[in-house]
């Protein structure tokens, strides 16, 4: 039986994209196996795990905790079988995403220009797998799947559940507001060319939005009502809105600008190939460089641009649109090759973790 080499390649990519997830989860897991306890990183996401509306009411990244409660409640605090459940969920999250991008950028007949360079960028690239790895069991990769699946809703005219996901996504973690919702919105309106359907997905998320600006906060101090086991992120819900990044030696914001500033890159170039004029798409993912204002992890936001990126391109068949980019021009790639070098993941209010030495 003659063996499909596209689809073994679809597999392949699988298989080296949740490698590249353990690859970044490995300092983690090996300090946690040395030492005998949670890293803090872990410990941080826990906390998110723990904070639930049964408990403290309405506040905002409640909805997670709200799931796992009942489950939570058998288990001991802190304990290994809830971080099983914590990174079993991450992990679960990160191969479905991996299996949509094996079938977004590995098509089985052939590729379009540059189609192919976005699935090694996943492999490869610090803002990749790796640093879904390393930024293991955050809350941003439930929702990069919620928003895909929301996506995919767009393109079938369910924008039920289009809106049902990109709410839930607010509930999750609110940073979806910039990364995930304008491409949402702007694909359905693309699609649609209606006012309709966009205030179908619109009218929940700014609800679910003004919620969480009103009442998403809580005077309770989390710090004494959690485990001490779990508490260490408490200051999450009473810390102000406005986080900048400050006292960073000044190549650090220049890697930052340059991570975020490369997928933007690309998704012009998409526009090049495809011969169209800007429109409110190209627009939509800029939305996602608000986030380095609101907050200091700029290696993490770097990932969400790169994601609203892909969004744009898992979306450009159904607008009639190639998925891939012009990258033809020889200083273009120069261009965008530092950005591809595997030097571990971007990390996230530190960058480069893995060669502290750089920054």
């Amino acid at each position: 039986m003659a063996i499909d080499w596209n689809r073994e390649r679809r597999n392949a990519f699988v298989l080296l994209a949740m490698i590249a997830w353990l690859i970044g989860a490995a300092p983690h897991l090996m300090g946690w196996a040395l030492s005998g306890t949670p890293p803090d990183p872990l410990v941080w996401n826990m906390t998110h795990f723990h904070v639930s509306y049964q408990e403290f009411g309405f506040l905002r990244r409640g909805l997670v905790g709200s799931l796992v409660a009942p489950l939570f409640a058998l288990l001991p605090d802190g304990g290994l079988a809830e971080y099983a459940v914590m990174i079993g969920i991450d992990a679960l999250a990160c191969l479905g995403l991996a299996i949509v991008a094996s079938r977004l950028f590995l098509p089985l007949g052939g590729a379009v220009p540059g189609q192919r360079l976005f699935a090694v960028a996943l492999l490869i690239s610090p803002v990749g797998m790796m640093q879904a790895g390393f930024d293991l069991a955050r809350l941003d990769h439930l929702n990069f799947a919620l928003v895909a699946l929301a996506l995919w809703a767009v393109m079938r005219g369910r924008f039920w559940l289009t809106a049902l996901c990109a709410t839930a996504a607010m509930l999750i973690h609110e940073a979806v507001l910039f990364y995930g919702i304008p491409v949402l919105l702007a694909v359905t309106w693309m699609r649609t060319g209606s006012l309709r359907p966009v205030a179908l997905v619109a009218g929940p998320v700014l609800a679910a939005a003004g919620a969480l600006v009103l009442w998403g906060g809580t005077e309770v101090d989390l710090a004494t009502a959690l485990p001490p086991e779990v508490n260490l992120a408490a200051s999450v819900w009473t810390r102000d809105l406005l986080e900048p990044a400050r006292g960073f030696p000044p190549l650090h914001y220049a890697i930052a600008a340059y991570m975020a500033l490369v997928p933007l890159l690309l998704l012009w170039r998409h526009y090049r190939l495809n011969a169209v004029a800007p429109d409110l798409l190209l627009l939509a993912p800029v939305a996602g460089l608000a986030l380095f204002v609101l907050g200091v992890d700029y290696g993490r936001w770097s990932q969400t641009i790169l994601f609203a990126v892909l969004l744009v391109l898992a979306a450009a068949p159904a607008l009639g649109r190639r998925r891939g980019a012009d990258l033809a021009p020889l200083p273009l790639r120069v261009a965008i090759l530092p950005w591809l070098v595997p030097l571990g993941p971007i990390g996230i209010a530190v960058l480069y973790p893995f060669l502290p030495w750089i920054v």
